[in-house]
């Protein structure tokens, strides 16, 4: 996995991770644009309704969910939606088995929590990755923490 931050200033940001994926579009489209997709990997996440201003929902596990505005939905190639202040994307390209996916977030506004939740995205990309080839991925705690003071050190 590749991964890059360009820093725009104090607060924004953009950090992208490229993976290389041997399967085809159609599983990894079902792995990041249904709810039985998220369940695999993100099983937090489930899809309200699909398409442009359509829903993702964040179940915080007490009967509160937060909403998360789909602005863009291609089958197949794009899903972007927000992320509280920022926005997320993954964009698949490719053909046959070979696809790349991009995920990019869009940091708005940086905050004490945004190294966090770039180490959990890299956590559930590894995961995604794991499920299409097989394999069980999980993370400890202290493999976690190190991934937080990896971004926290990028990301200042």
């Amino acid at each position: 996995m590749q991964k890059k931050y360009q820093k725009i200033s104090a607060t924004s940001g953009i950090m992208t991770f490229d993976l290389e994926l041997n399967s085809e579009i159609s599983k990894v489209w079902d792995l990041i644009a249904t709810t039985k997709g998220f369940a695999q990997w993100f099983p937090e996440l489930s899809i309200g309704e699909p398409g442009v201003d359509g829903l993702i929902l964040f179940d915080f596990g007490n009967g509160e969910y937060e909403e998360m505005t789909i602005t863009v939905y291609e089958p197949q190639s794009i899903l972007e939606y927000t992320w509280d202040k920022n926005m997320v994307r993954f964009e698949l390209v490719g053909q046959d088995n070979k696809i790349k996916l991009r995920f990019t977030e869009e940091i708005n506004e940086k905050t004490t929590h945004t190294p966090r939740d770039i180490s959990g995205w890299h956590m559930c990309l590894e995961k995604i990755q794991g499920i299409l080839e097989g394999k069980e991925v999980s993370f400890t705690e202290d493999e976690f923490l190190a991934l937080f003071d990896e971004y926290q050190a990028l990301m200042n």
